[in-house]
């Protein structure tokens, strides 16, 4: 077992106007404590390199990595392999943490010895925080705490709230590939594996809306990718015994047929694919109460094959 009892990776891209804030709450948080900070510059054109130069000068928890630009993927894969920590935290370059992260943390590792620990957080725009608490017990069984996730209401696929057991972080890798979903496709793999979940009702991190984040458009490519990246969880959960909701498929499959944009490359063929997706599962769709009305709805247009028209009504409703 490491000396080291915790690592916080840090992937960061173009960070210099967050990075200085994020790393002043950690080191904040951690004090003298047995911690490592591991950040990778994924190949950033602004200052944020010479940022971590300058702090990791002066702490010595710090240590940073300089790489080729790769993707989100491609850093938190070379923070996870040179990750000591016994334990996996995970930060955004653009979030931070509160004053209490890591005692609490701590509090909770030291006291039950889990495999994943998962706490609140606040949603923070502008400066205001909304807290974000996940109805979930102190001690969370796996098949509750899968079916929760899969429901993707209260616990969301995020890494940043969840500290990991590193062996069995370590035993899985990031798809370099990917341009969204990195932490629903690592926690597809690796969650399965957990014999121990602790959940904090405490809220310990700064989720950061900006604009940006807001408005973030999503290309078809991407959202076909990730109509495979959610089927695979659904099957492999299925074939494994566990609980899951076809919540996040159906989402993914109507988020593909009414949001992308009809005119790109494959549309129409990927189009009918993920109808006969829908046809296929439309009796658990219709009766997973975990399934939203709206996406209910837009699934039982598609299946008629009505969903251009709802296309067009949608477009006239938000105008």
């Amino acid at each position: 077992m490491s000396s080291i009892e915790l690592s916080v990776i840090i992937p960061a891209y173009n960070a210099g106007q967050t990075i200085g804030r994020c790393l002043d709450s950690l080191l904040q948080s951690v004090q003298q404590a047995p911690v490592e900070i591991v950040c990778v510059d994924d190949g950033s054109k602004d200052n944020t390199w010479e940022i971590l130069q300058s702090y990791s000068k002066k702490y010595a928890c710090l240590r940073i990595f300089h790489k080729e630009n790769g993707g989100v993927g491609s850093a938190r894969n070379v923070g996870l392999s040179q990750a000591a920590g016994n334990y996996i935290a995970w930060v955004d370059s653009d979030d931070y943490v509160t004053t209490d992260w890591y005692a609490t943390i701590h509090g909770g590792l030291e006291k039950y010895n889990p495999d994943c620990l998962v706490f609140d957080y606040f949603y923070t725009r502008d400066n205001v925080d909304e807290p974000w608490h996940i109805a979930l017990p102190e001690k969370v069984g796996l098949k509750a705490f899968v079916y929760e996730q899969s429901l993707e209401r209260e616990l969301k696929n995020f890494l940043w709230n969840q500290v990991i057991r590193a062996a069995l972080l370590k035993k899985v890798k990031f798809n370099e590939t990917y341009h969204m979903l990195e932490d629903y496709d690592v926690l597809t793999q690796v969650t399965p594996k957990f014999k121990k979940i602790i959940h904090i009702n405490k809220c310990l991190y700064h989720y950061v809306q900006t604009e940006s984040s807001l408005t973030h458009t999503v290309s078809s490519e991407v959202r076909w990718n990730n109509i495979d990246i959610v089927q695979r969880r659904y099957d492999y959960y299925k074939k494994i015994g566990l609980p899951i909701s076809i919540n996040d498929c159906a989402i993914h499959f109507c988020e593909y047929l009414y949001q992308s944009k009809c005119h790109e490359i494959k549309w129409a063929e990927r189009s009918a694919i993920v109808r006969e997706n829908l046809r296929l599962h439309q009796g658990e769709i219709l009766r997973d109460k975990g399934v939203g009305k709206r996406v209910k709805i837009k699934a039982i247009f598609a299946i008629m094959g009505m969903d251009s028209l709802l296309r067009a009504l949608l477009k006239l409703k938000n105008k």
